[in-house]
């Protein structure tokens, strides 16, 4: 369940944050969709497939007015959905070159080419052009439209004789919405948001803070499959021509993998990290009239994160 309540919530942030700044969600339907697959169908398989352990047999019983959701759940929620959204929006906001779009190359902004805006690294941006033309681009940076009376928005091309137009035709309009093609910022994005949700389902197979989430994973081979063929489907998802443009993805270099791939493992040690904040900044309210106190009268759930009854 803490599994399912991260990706949503990290997705329908995206989703709504980048529909409403940005004119168009960074995840498409079909991607989207894809999420839900890994949230619904095979965590469910790879997460209820684990063997109950040994010191299940020393619990008590919850008690029937436990709240759904106890402090520890919320606090891998709360944590591991945040840590999820502040690198999501980062790469959204803070990674892409803003440039004239090249025909020949849709990903690269051109080395000597005009700069509207030099964000992190070298990769072009994958934001809808709408959004990057207000807020990257400048009346004395904004080629104005083609127009026979304005020696500014065109060259002369002394091979034809003819006026070339200087402003690309989709570039600085005020037009919202419409169809930002593939690219591979976005897809960066997108594969990072897998790859976050996949080794965050590791940490969802320890419930009660256990430090080590990787004990035991080689003997649950349902988990270790489910887990390779997610993997192994994200990889054809963004690398074979045709499922790729269907999804609205592009294909990947060594390095942009690497890169996914270790933002992705960083949900491992942030979890160690969830794991020192107080569980008193994370108390969760019963739905239940008349929710029993404890004999220190604090709530039962309150007390500790496992609260069992009395033998």
């Amino acid at each position: 369940l803490q599994f399912q309540l991260t990706v949503n919530l990290t997705a329908c942030a995206i989703a709504v944050v980048g529909s409403s700044i940005l004119t168009e969600s960074p995840l498409n339907v079909i991607q989207l969709l894809w999420v839900n697959m890994i949230m619904d169908s095979f965590a469910s398989v790879a997460l209820a497939t684990e063997d109950p352990l040994p010191d299940l047999l020393l619990r008590s019983p919850y008690p029937r007015d436990q709240p759904l959701l106890s402090n520890r759940m919320i606090r891998q929620l709360v944590g591991h959905s945040g840590w999820q959204m502040f690198v999501l929006f980062l790469m959204i906001f803070a990674l892409g070159d803003v440039c004239p779009p090249s025909p020949a190359n849709h990903d690269l902004c051109a080395p000597f080419g005009k700069l509207y805006h030099d964000a992190a690294g070298t990769m072009r941006s994958g934001r809808p052009d709408a959004y990057d033309s207000q807020y990257y681009t400048y009346d004395e940076t904004c080629i104005p439209p083609y127009s026979e009376d304005n020696p500014k928005s065109y060259a002369f091309n002394e091979t034809t004789g003819a006026m070339d137009p200087l402003r690309p035709p989709a570039y600085c309009v005020t037009e919202h919405g419409g169809h930002t093609p593939p690219s591979r910022h976005f897809t960066i994005l997108f594969t990072v948001f897998v790859m976050m949700q996949l080794f965050n389902q590791i940490n969802s197979r320890k419930l009660h803070g256990e430090p080590n989430v990787f004990v035991g994973i080689l003997d649950n081979k349902f988990f270790v499959a489910i887990m390779a063929m997610e993997f192994f489907m994200q990889l054809v998802m963004v690398e074979l021509p045709g499922v790729n443009l269907a999804m609205g993805c592009k294909g990947l270099n060594m390095n942009d993998w690497l890169l996914c791939l270790f933002i992705g493992a960083t949900e491992i040690p942030i979890n160690f990290v969830i794991a020192y904040l107080p569980l008193e900044w994370f108390k969760p309210r019963s739905s239940i009239k008349g929710f029993k106190k404890g004999e220190d009268g604090q709530d039962k759930a309150e007390k500790d994160d496992v609260p069992m009854l009395q033998r």
